[in-house]
């Protein structure tokens, strides 16, 4: 499973079959293609954990996940120039400014840029994006520094990593739980068949 380089990415960019297609859009700049990777810009919607108490995170609980998903998070979207203080050791959800739609052969990773981890700003968790996917990515960011880091819509504040799959004659097709978001998205448990199976493992199968 080798990375694709500038060229290469340049070149399924181009390409008029969308099932071989690798899109990404808007692109403010070509100097976001790198020798092999992307950069992505922070876009305007964010989701703030809100630092209230509930008794705790069981995602074996339908009822009980609900609750906690309602009870902890405020939507904000921010305005052209506005800033946002991410705090030390607080986690935002964010989304964003590019659309992506990946083709059956193609998979990538999102992942922090190195002037931004030096300051303590990372992409903290789920940065697997799965080949056939298509919407805005939602990015987990962390600020894992002393002092608070401002942050403003349009940013460049992660990077986009392709790997070939390699399947040869073969389509994938993405199942997952968040289908085409514009949006920064809440965590989903319960949406999918495969997810009912934590009932069972929680004890909450009745």
């Amino acid at each position: 499973m080798g990375v694709l380089n500038q060229a290469e990415i340049k070149d399924r960019m181009k390409r008029t079959d969308y099932s071989e297609k690798l899109l990404v859009t808007p692109l403010l700049t070509e100097e976001q293609i790198g020798p092999a990777s992307i950069d992505v810009r922070l876009g305007s919607s964010i989701i703030i954990p809100m630092k209230t108490y509930v008794e705790k995170q069981d995602v074996t609980d339908p009822a009980m996940i609900r609750q906690v998903e309602e009870r902890l998070y405020d939507r904000r979207r921010l305005k052209y120039k506005s800033k946002f203080m991410l705090h030390p050791n607080q986690l935002i959800l964010a989304v964003t400014l590019e659309y992506i739609s990946l083709p059956y052969d193609v998979a990538c990773v999102i992942a922090s840029r190195s002037s931004w981890g030096r300051l303590g700003l990372v992409v903290a968790t789920a940065s697997v994006v799965q080949p056939g996917y298509k919407g805005c990515l939602t990015l987990e960011l962390a600020n894992l520094s002393e002092s608070p880091i401002v942050l403003y819509p349009g940013l460049p504040v992660g990077q986009l990593v392709f790997h070939d799959v390699g399947a040869k004659g073969e389509k994938a097709s993405y199942k997952g739980r968040y289908h085409c978001p514009t949006d920064a998205e809440l965590p989903k448990f319960f949406t999918s068949e495969a997810d009912e199976e934590m009932r069972f493992w929680g004890g909450h199968d009745k």
